[in-house]
């Protein structure tokens, strides 16, 4: 399989450190809200990812960090006058749960930020002990002057692109935080320099060294993430022991945006992902993201996803006899797989091998892009609808969304009248 990687600017062959066995990370949530398309972009793209990785034979372990210490979780459990704890938990199921509803389920492990503080802390020390890093009044900071292959990931070099917090006793605007000092709540603890919190780009790094190594395949993620966020984790990784590259594969995600801006909470123009299930079913949403190479930027639309649904509305009514294997549609699909994820390719290749009858392809294929090309068995979908309408009358909306979540994960666009 060849790759894009933001490190080299080239598509190369996938060649993993250790021969059948593929490590891949991929950031994931801050848990103080609820997900978006946007967000459900990339972890789309790195679940068909795993999922094809592992149908050509390859043994993948898929790690995914949870952020959930973070000043916006800390803010927000203060406003809305919640434990951090309690705030952090709900917004966590709730992605879970979305997920699920996507049919996002390539992932090995979770790994939340506040269960990995002793690795954290052994990361900070390290790093101090190596004058890679200095403690100042409010914190312990990373020298980047220290790090002379910083901006190679992103291109930016020197302070053009400075950090937002300029004071704190930093000695150049582009050091940033390891451990903040400070009483946080419940979510402080004791540290050898002070008591306070982790920075968040540490959070990161001390999850996938405790699973990986300080070296390993993939890094995946949006394309918003790669500066500040990811050029630090290179710069702390690979300043413990000097070892380089840190990662092989550096993957990154186009923009969705809204009437040309990129979607996000705080620009509020984001839609969640709870939301666009009321209205669209997962095969729907998942067609509609895949349409377009993950490496280019997404429009969302009510039109672009309408499309999405017809065109497979369409492949769902091509396949309506096994006419055999099309080896030549197979092929295309895997050709346009290997060459790096070219999604849109593969989507095509379904619409010819749908045409050409080959069920057991549609069928095989699905499950690698997570989208179901052929025509639901008969269920009692009325019987239900009419279950569900008795749970919201009797407000017992716990039930009813449970319901609805396993109805749209199988396909069946589920929309709910006002109460």
């Amino acid at each position: 399989m060849d790759l894009y990687s933001t490190l080299s600017r080239t598509v190369e062959p996938l060649v993993t450190r250790n021969p059948g066995r593929v490590y891949l990370f991929v950031c994931g949530p801050t848990v103080y809200d609820y997900s978006h398309l946007g967000h459900a972009r990339t972890y789309i793209v790195f679940d068909v990812l795993a999922k094809y990785l592992r149908w050509t034979g390859l043994e993948v372990f898929y790690l995914q960090n949870i952020t959930d210490v973070d000043d916006k979780i800390i803010n927000r459990a203060k406003e809305e006058g919640v434990p951090q704890s309690v705030l952090a938990r709900t917004f966590e199921a709730a992605y879970l749960r979305d997920m699920r509803s996507l049919g996002i389920d390539a992932v090995s492990y979770h790994a939340r930020a506040t269960t990995h503080i002793p690795e954290i802390l052994s990361q900070a020390e390290r790093l101090l002990g190596r004058g890679a890093a200095y403690v100042t009044e409010a914190g312990v900071y990373f020298d980047v002057s220290t790090f002379e292959r910083n901006g190679e990931l992103s291109g930016q070099h020197g302070t053009d692109r400075i950090s937002r917090v300029t004071g704190e006793g930093k000695r150049t605007p582009l050091d940033f935080v390891l451990w903040k000092f400070g009483e946080f709540g419940e979510y402080t603890w004791d540290s050898p320099w002070g008591r306070g919190r982790p920075g968040w780009h540490i959070e990161d790094t001390a999850v996938t060294e405790k699973y990986f190594g300080q070296q390993y395949d993939i890094h995946g993620g949006g394309l918003d993430l790669i500066f500040p966020h990811h050029e630090a984790e290179i710069a702390q990784m690979e300043s413990m022991e000097g070892k380089h590259p840190m990662v092989r594969y550096w993957m990154h995600t186009g923009f969705l945006t809204v009437e040309g801006k990129k979607m996000s909470k705080s620009l509020g123009n984001f839609i969640t992902v709870r939301d666009a299930l009321k209205t669209w079913n997962k095969d729907v949403l998942r067609y509609y993201i895949l349409l377009s190479h993950y490496r280019s930027p997404l429009q969302a639309t009510e039109e672009g996803i309408a499309h999405a649904a017809r065109a497979l509305e369409h492949i769902r009514a091509a396949a309506k006899k096994d006419a055999g294997e099309d080896r030549e549609g197979r092929k295309a699909f895997i050709d346009a797989m290997e060459s790096d994820l070219n999604t849109p390719m593969a989507l095509a290749a379904v619409q010819k091998l749908a045409a050409n009858g080959d069920i057991g392809a549609l069928k095989e294929f699905g499950e690698i892009l997570g989208i179901n090309f052929l025509r639901e068995a008969s269920v009692p979908i009325r019987v239900l609808q009419e279950i569900r309408a008795e749970l919201r009358a009797k407000k017992q909306f716990e039930v009813s969304d449970m319901i609805r979540e396993r109805m749209t994960a199988a396909g069946i666009t589920v929309t709910d009248p006002s109460l």
